[in-house]
């Protein structure tokens, strides 16, 4: 499998490493656990990974080329939502800590977020899924797009209301306006 990994996140890596919060080391595991699901859920089901990627908005697996049948596929995108549940349930049976907390956070906030039905996550791979076993694919795409902005445009009011009300939430802010500019750039590609 080859590894991926993009200027920006070499820089956003290094942003992380030189803060000195217990949420830096915790996110990174959260983040580890959530690819190795995905990667054991690979190897469960015999698909073989291409590539590992890791870039601005976060790693991603290319799966060998090849056909999979779309449980295989819904099994590989579950499978790293769900590490990140089932480690951040199991880490509160630890004794408590900052660095615990933190990672109870980060694997809850990594493991919902990504099931949001977003075209690039894993939540909007499961309902792309799902919607082409009942309708054709390209209404099936279409209807995950208006998902996908409805459920980003919603973070982004979200974000500005934190950023207006409460002089907070600049990153979930950047976060949503980036993922904005993510699907127009991919509606433009196709």
């Amino acid at each position: 499998m080859k590894l991926k990994i993009g200027f920006f996140t070499i820089l956003l890596a290094l942003t992380l490493i030189l803060n000195p919060s217990p949420f830096t080391p915790a996110a990174f595991l959260a983040a580890l656990f959530h690819e190795l699901g995905h990667i054991l859920m690979a190897k469960l089901c015999h698909i073989r990974l291409r590539e590992c990627s890791i870039g601005l908005f976060g790693a991603g697996l290319a799966p060998d080329y090849g056909t999979y049948s779309y449980r295989q596929e819904i099994l590989l995108c579950l499978a790293g939502p769900l590490t990140n549940l089932v480690l951040g349930t199991l880490a509160l049976l630890l004794p408590a800590s900052d660095l615990i907390l933190a990672f109870i956070l980060s694997s809850f906030f990594l493991g919902l977020l990504n099931l949001l039905p977003i075209q690039t996550f894993d939540g909007g791979r499961i309902l792309s899924h799902f919607l082409s076993l009942k309708l054709s694919p390209s209404l099936s795409h279409r209807l995950l797009r208006v998902l996908s902005f409805l459920c980003v445009f919603l973070m982004w009011c979200f974000s500005v209301y934190l950023l207006l009300r409460a002089a907070a939430s600049l990153s979930l802010f950047v976060f949503s306006l980036s993922l904005f500019v993510k699907l127009f750039i991919e509606d433009g590609e196709a």
